[in-house]
């Protein structure tokens, strides 16, 4: 019996391993030699953070973790102007969530908010060597954004910060119990958890399935695959509903969403906190600081290009009443709050959310991402509204230099 075990055992990891290495090498071919690592890490600090290891055509992480092909020096180089943007996937350059309309592939580097800034600004004021750093992690909080710039980005010494977030903590907010902790709510806490504390039969799984992740790419590459069926199947389902009248009214509600609604609008200030904590603690160091609220499908004025309307009707059918009717109202009540907070509190703020109006071209890959053509006016209406801030740094010494 035992011969029998240890000739099956065998077989099974014979056949493992011709797999693997089927998998390896179509992935080199396909990708490069970074396939076998996974996009994100755990994270003491903020959950998740980029992997410097991961790599696929186009797609570069440094060493520091950021996305970008060029390393940075923690000295920074005499004569150079550094800017990072901070954010959720928007500002990392994420992928159409809803790929089976008008399906599109991974944002180069080159199509990016960052890379289309540095260059204005290096063609603008070319006395100044200019890098501006995207250090943004897909599905970061403001709470993340703002762990991220005390653990890691102020040691980088910018002399520029821009956060350009607000939908994913809208949205987390929309799923916000009475006492409402954002530190509670980042993406993959309960697998982090699992790891870092590790007491169930869950955690024995959640550390099995990470080593296979970070070192098999059949199990990274079956999973990833698996996630993508079973959210294109959830979505495929949710596509059959009928969408919502518009405009929604909170009496379209059930009760349960309508008590839901009036936690979150509620709470609707604490998304505030983790901003006036970045900009206390940049004003501090003497950096400069911009909040930017980024835009989002459901209340834009443009004039729909290419496949828009029907992202806007499928964005509709995709997500629950609490959450269109909560977009729409909550997300301008938002918007107001931090420019009277801006003013009070004497931070830069920037509203986006009407950046693409009377645009005629196709800026939105789904709800929120955006086309190489909507990072480039981000990046452009980002230099209108800082351009006096930008010549200034063209002719001063740079700050947060450390010097």
């Amino acid at each position: 019996m035992a011969g029998v075990v240890a000739f099956n055992c065998a077989v099974l990891a014979a056949i493992f391993g011709v797999a693997e290495f089927t998998a390896r090498t179509i992935q080199l071919r396909r990708i490069g030699p970074r396939a076998h690592h996974p996009e994100a890490l755990r994270d003491r600090w903020t959950a998740i953070r980029n992997n410097p290891a991961y790599g696929r055509p186009g797609v570069t992480h440094n060493a520091q973790g950021f996305r970008r092909a060029a390393e940075i020096e923690v000295v920074k180089p005499a004569n150079t102007v550094r800017i990072i943007l901070l954010g959720g996937s928007v500002t990392y350059g994420g992928e159409s969530l809803y790929p089976e309309i008008g399906h599109r592939e991974l944002l180069r580097d080159d199509e990016t908010i960052d890379y289309y800034l540095e260059q204005q600004l290096s063609r603008e004021f070319p006395s100044k060597h200019w890098e501006v750093v995207n250090a943004g992690v897909k599905g970061y909080l403001l709470n993340q954004d703002l762990a991220l710039l005390l653990s890691v980005v102020l040691r980088y010494h910018p002399d520029y910060v821009i956060s350009l977030d607000g939908v994913n903590d809208l949205s987390s907010l929309l799923r916000a119990p009475r006492l409402y902790d954002a530190y509670l709510q980042p993406e993959l806490v309960q697998d982090f958890n699992n790891l870092a504390n590790p007491s169930s039969f869950g955690s024995l799984r959640a550390m099995a399935a990470a080593w296979l992740r970070n070192d098999s790419v059949l199990f990274y590459s079956m999973q990833a695959w698996m996630s993508e069926w079973s959210r294109a199947r959830a979505r495929a389902l949710r596509s059959r509903r009928s969408a919502p009248p518009s405009p929604l009214c909170l009496s379209d509600l059930r009760p349960q969403e309508q008590e839901q609604y009036k936690t979150s609008a509620g709470q609707l200030d604490s998304v505030l906190t983790p901003v006036q904590l970045m900009h206390a603690v940049l004003e501090e160091q003497g950096i400069g600081h911009l909040f930017a609220l980024q835009p989002e499908i459901l209340f834009s004025r443009k004039p729909w290009a290419g496949t828009e309307q029907q992202l806007l009707e499928y964005h509709r059918k995709m997500e629950t009443p609490i959450f269109v009717y909560g977009f729409e109202t909550l997300y301008p009540r938002l918007a107001a709050s931090l420019r009277a907070d801006a003013v009070r509190r004497t931070f830069d703020f920037l509203d986006l959310t009407s950046v693409f109006d009377g645009v005629t071209a196709e800026t939105y890959t789904d709800y929120c991402h955006l086309t190489p053509t909507g990072n480039k006016m981000i990046a452009d209406r980002l230099f209108t509204h800082l351009s006096a801030t930008f010549r200034r740094a063209a002719t001063d010494a740079p700050r947060g230099s450390g010097s």
